[in-house]
This record gives structure tokens, sequence and C-alpha cells, in this order.
């Protein structure tokens, strides 16, 4: 009796065990929300939806591609290293008041032909490399990154987002990493001066909550070398003005099959 009374008190306890162990020890990893983008500060253009996602627990990724050691936009500092090493901590300071990752700086020179065809077909590939290495060790849930206008027409934004849609389709990649293009109404691209996309194409919209507009708003000063005060009160001014709280996306697809025309 006393043996059959162990028996069962051992198998109450391993019940017990198991019934808490995926709490612990088989607790699922968070899902990974994934955006590349060229340069330091392209993040900004969908803050609110990056926070939005960390606050839904996702672990929110960034890749960018370049330091932007060349951004002189509003900056006296000379383009070259300590610029760029300036421009990378600005996008670390906006992900830490948007509460994503660290971003992960994959180096690359520059992303159009102003390097000489030669080192940007070189660049390119090497882009291409890093790529397919980080896609396969982060295994994001899916991809955001810029489409065809390349938020603002932008070469390098363009090319960026070309070279994810390419490594995706040369990888096979399409169904299991599914790719969003951020994609503005004809409303916020005439507000805001950006490319946009008719509205038909658009199939996904990401709603937010003042909240997350606060955190991305928060984030605005950190790029220094980029934006004058003027700018960063402007753009406030207009982002509270917009009232949709809202951001679209196209996601990318593809038509399976072979037919004999067009």
């Amino acid at each position: 009796m006393r043996k059959c009374l162990g028996g069962t008190m051992r198998y109450a306890l391993m019940l017990v065990l198991v019934l808490l162990w995926p709490a612990s020890g088989f607790a699922q990893s968070p899902k990974t929300f994934l955006a590349i983008f060229p340069h330091p500060d392209d993040e900004s253009a969908i803050g609110e939806v990056l926070a939005k996602y960390a606050d839904l627990g996702y672990k929110v990724q960034l890749i960018i591609a370049t330091d932007g050691k060349d951004g002189t936009r509003v900056t006296k500092i000379p383009p070259g290293e300590v610029l760029g090493s300036m421009r990378k901590d600005e996008s670390r300071c906006a992900a830490r008041k948007l509460g994503i990752e660290e971003p992960i700086f994959l180096g690359i020179e520059r992303l159009d032909t102003k390097i000489g065809v030669g080192k940007y077909f070189g660049e390119h590939k090497k882009l291409l490399e890093h790529l397919k290495e980080k896609i396969s060790a982060i295994d994001p849930e899916f991809i955001v990154t810029f489409g065809p206008d390349g938020d603002t027409s932008h070469s390098e934004h363009i090319v960026a987002g070309a070279a994810v849609t390419e490594l995706l389709l040369r990888e096979g990649w399409v169904d299991k990493y599914p790719l969003y293009y951020l994609a503005w109404t004809k409303e916020q691209g005439r507000l805001f001066d950006l490319g946009y996309v008719d509205n038909q194409y658009l199939n996904v919209k990401i709603e937010y909550t003042q909240e997350a507009e606060d955190k991305a708003l928060e984030m605005m000063p950190c790029y220094v070398t980029q934006y004058t005060a003027d700018e960063l009160k402007e753009d406030r001014q207009k982002k509270l003005v917009d009232a949709s709280n809202a951001i679209h996306f196209r996601k990318f697809a593809v038509v399976e099959g072979l037919r004999g025309g067009f």
C-alpha cells in the first residue's frame, strides 16, 4: 500500500511539473517583426507601427544597410566615419524611445552608382549576402521595407526595397517570409510630400494609438544631424493634424504557375 501511494504521489508530482513547465522551460519565443531600411533615420517612417508591435509583445528588429556617413543634409559635419558613427547612435536612440531592439548595421557603403558602377555592383552583392545571413538567423514572422516609390523617391530607398524583394525571389522565400511595402495613401502623400499608392492597391491597414504616435514623435529629436528644429516642429504639427492614425502597407505577392503567353 505504501508502495502504491508513493507511485501515485510521484505521478501527481510529475503531472504538476508537466503542467507548469510550458510557462518556463517551453515558453514560446516572441514573434519577430523585421524592418529593413537603407539609412539610419528611415525607421522614423513607420515609428508608430514599430512601437505598436513592440507593445504587442513582438521582438521588433531593424536592419539598416548603411551607416549614413554621407548624410550631410542639415549638419556641418563632413561626410565620413564621424558622421556615420553619429547617425548610428541616432538610430540607437530612436530604438530606445520606441522600445525596440538595437538596430543591426550591415556596413554597406552606398546603394547607388555615386561610388562608381563597379563598386556599386560589389556593394549590392554584399548586401544580398548579408541579408540572406541575417534573415535566416532572425527568422522573422514577416518583413517590412520600402516599395517601388522608395517612400520619398530616394534612389537608395528604392534599391534597398528592391534588394529585399530580389533576395526573397531568388531564394524561394516569398511564402516563408511575407514581405510588406510601406504604402502611403494619396492624401498622406500630398500632405507630407511622399510617394503614394492608389488606394485600390492598399491591402493592410495598421491603426495605432495616440500613445504609439507620441513615442514616434519623441524619437524624432534623436536625429540631430538630419532635421532642424523647425522641421521637427512642422512634422509634429502635420502628424497631429492627420487624425487617421493609420499606416498602410502593400503585401508583395506572386502568381505561381507557367503560362504560354502574356
